[in-house]
């Protein structure tokens, strides 16, 4: 049963770490802390209904369409209410990601309805054991991509002249805007990364359940698990994702699933009160 719990753990943590990842990238280069996160899974979700479903599109090209729509709906995001709002106090912008979420959930029940839908795609739903542990090929699929993304993620960053710029951008705005870095163009493009990622994890979470505006309440355990992990720290992000999936399952399996937010909030509220710069992050100094 260990093996069993541990191996669905791993699966769900890697979505959620590839959640997570996007809410650190936004928040890394523009410090906005995205209350919305979670409503750009359940995006995600409809957009492959849309692609699959709706539109009748071969796979590949409803991945295409996902990823250029969740893009252009972040770069819109950043447009039209992050960048006016640059300079301003934390509580407004704040403020800004909440009614954003409660405007895509109401958008997305105008236009698709309040009902569930089911999601159908090409991705294999068998299953198969190795040594006594049942494999879901859907979650073994997921983990895969999701670590297949991560891994994208970090070369971008690390070799790519754009990741660069994004990185000293994400250290020094001021220092940034000195050296004729266009700061908008990269913050726009972080939420464009940050939207993309989330709708990722979306199609997956809406292929093992379905497509729903509930999927809000799991895509929005990347909060915690960015959170634990490190708000500024991008490996943080995917160790905190995959600590939230393993303890998610573990409560489930062996206390109750109704324990699940207890158990996965405590260890929140303990790391903010021992190590507010969660497990990976830096701790931030400043003069008094």
């Amino acid at each position: 049963m260990m093996a069993q719990i541990l191996f669905s753990g791993l699966a769900l943590g890697s979505i959620y770490g590839l959640v997570a990842l996007g809410f650190a990238v936004i928040f890394k280069a523009t410090g906005v802390f995205n209350f919305a996160q979670g409503m750009l899974v359940v995006v995600g979700a409809y957009l492959a209904v849309t692609g699959s479903t709706q539109l009748g599109l071969p796979f590949p090209m409803a991945v295409v369409f996902i990823v250029l729509a969740a893009a252009l709906l972040g770069a819109v995001i950043h447009a039209l209410l992050i960048r006016p709002l640059a300079g301003r106090p934390l509580l407004p912008v704040i403020m800004i990601t909440i009614a954003l979420a409660i405007v895509l959930r109401a958008m997305i029940e105008l236009i698709y309805g309040p009902q569930a839908r089911a999601l159908t795609t090409p991705l294999p739903t068998g299953s198969f054991l190795v040594g006594g542990v049942r494999i879901s090929e859907l979650h073994l699929t997921a983990a895969l991509v999701s670590w297949a993304c991560m891994a994208g993620v970090g070369a971008f960053f690390k070799f790519t002249s754009m990741g660069l710029l994004m990185r000293a951008t994400a250290d020094s705005h001021e220092a940034a805007l000195v050296s004729g870095i266009n700061v908008n163009r990269i913050n726009a493009l972080a939420w464009a990364i940050g939207c993309v990622l989330a709708a990722i994890g979306g199609v997956f979470l809406g292929q093992l359940q379905v497509a729903t505006v509930e999927l809000e309440n799991i895509g929005l355990l990347a909060l915690p698990a960015v959170v634990i992990g490190g708000l500024q720290s991008i490996p943080g992000a995917i160790v905190g994702g995959l600590l939230v999936g393993l303890i998610e399952q573990f409560g489930s399996g062996y206390i109750s699933p109704k324990a699940r937010d207890i158990l996965i909030y405590a260890p929140l509220l303990m790391i903010l009160m021992v190590r507010p710069w969660g497990l990976f992050g830096q701790r931030e100094l400043g003069r008094v």
